[in-house]
């Protein structure tokens, strides 16, 4: 369990580290197909030596296995990544990383959809935390407008100026 919870902060890093590289460098100017593409490629080239290194180069996928890599090389590995990169080069990386922490929750209800599992209370829990988080960051701005306009009213309704 330790060695997933480890890879878990392992992939978070590399996300994280990945959205301060399209940031921060000239894949900021390029297009997103383009970004998907270096993405791609890297991600290739590193498990093929992976794949190559640990002697794990013999596939034969049956149906669930074949439909499997399907949905991930086209739902996960190119939509949802070319939507991503486009997003990044319209908005703030804090505005979209609130979309990563809803990841979970889309994936529990994908298994309760298609596999049927059942919620459990701890889910149902965390995903009104989740949910809280999204509302208080997404949100903030929008807070601070509405304590200020009701600062300037009382103001104005006591005659003092600032």
């Amino acid at each position: 369990m330790l060695t997933g919870d480890v890879m878990g902060l392992l992939a978070g890093l590399a996300w994280g580290a990945t959205t301060v590289v399209v940031r921060c460098t000239a894949l900021n100017q390029a297009p997103a197909t383009h970004t998907l593409f270096y993405q791609l490629t890297g991600a290739c080239i590193l498990l093929f030596m992976y794949a190559l290194l640990s002697g794990q180069l013999h596939f034969r996928p049956g149906v669930t296995g074949s439909l499997s890599l399907l949905f991930q090389i086209f739902i996960v590995g190119f939509a949802s990544y070319l939507t991503w990169f486009s997003l990044m080069k319209t908005y703030l990386a804090s505005q979209l990383g609130v979309l990563s922490f809803m990841t979970p929750v889309f994936g529990v209800l994908a298994g309760m959809l298609f596999l049927d599992e059942q919620p459990q209370p701890g889910f149902i829990w965390g995903t009104l935390l989740i949910l809280s988080g999204i509302v208080i960051v997404s949100g903030w701005p929008w807070f601070i407008t509405q304590l200020d306009r009701s600062a300037a009213r009382r103001r104005r309704s006591t005659g003092r100026n600032p």
